[in-house]
């Protein structure tokens, strides 16, 4: 079947946890609230992205629709050019020359993704390019499951590489691999939480991966 690997955007790919809290902390600021800091952040972000947003607003008084569109204003208007993670472009790299299949799966919406994919010459890397829907940013799991059903892409050899917890019960949901990484949108401590997926940077997610391809490949030739 061969090696698949299904990589997160925000926080894992994309180094955009210091915009998307100071994002937030325009918001806050523009309705005369104290803006939070990243350890609050941590605490309170999770999918669906409501359930952040509950701790901040009164979404009766404040709807996503709202939110969503603030935010995306301010994101776009200044995420960097140079917004890749450090050693994003290497681990891709090294694993599309083991020959490996890689997927981008996030709960962004593909208009949001999309451009700077684009600007950073990014897509040749993706067989397919998993984006959301809607702006509400749900879970990603189902359309995760989808896509591994209906491409026989089931346990072994299957990987996804996130920065949250989230990504870990997507893996889950397809009965494949995990690694977490804490370069994202929630802390280390958090992440330790799901055991043996924790890695600590993006340079170890190829030789981890490909590692564990290679000792099971072994001892199925024993």
């Amino acid at each position: 079947m061969g090696v698949h690997v299904f990589w997160d955007w925000n926080g894992t790919l994309c180094d955009d946890v210091l915009l998307s809290l100071e994002a937030v902390n325009q918001m806050l600021r523009k309705r005369s609230r104290p803006p939070i800091g990243l350890d609050e952040y941590y605490r309170y972000i999770g999918v669906p992205i409501s359930r952040f947003y509950e701790h901040l607003f009164d979404l009766k008084q404040l709807p996503m629709e709202v939110i969503s569109d603030e935010f995306q204003a301010y994101y776009r208007a200044h995420l960097r050019t140079d917004c890749l993670t450090p050693g994003a472009l290497d681990a891709l790299n090294r694993l599309r020359d083991a020959g490996a299949k890689q997927y981008l799966l996030t709960s962004s919406h593909r208009e949001s993704v999309q451009p700077t994919l684009e600007k950073l010459h990014l897509l040749p890397y993706f067989d397919a390019f998993l984006a959301a829907e809607d702006w509400g940013a749900r879970s990603k799991a189902d359309r995760a499951k989808a896509f591994c059903d209906e491409n026989g892409l089931c346990g072994q050899d299957v990987w996804f590489v996130g920065d949250q917890l989230h990504d870990w019960e997507t893996a889950q949901a397809c009965g494949a691999d995990c690694l977490l990484l804490p370069t994202g949108h929630q802390s280390e401590e958090i992440l330790r939480s799901a055991g043996p997926c924790f890695c600590p940077s993006l340079a170890e997610v190829p030789p981890r991966i490909l590692g564990t391809v290679e000792k099971r490949n072994l001892r199925k030739n024993d």
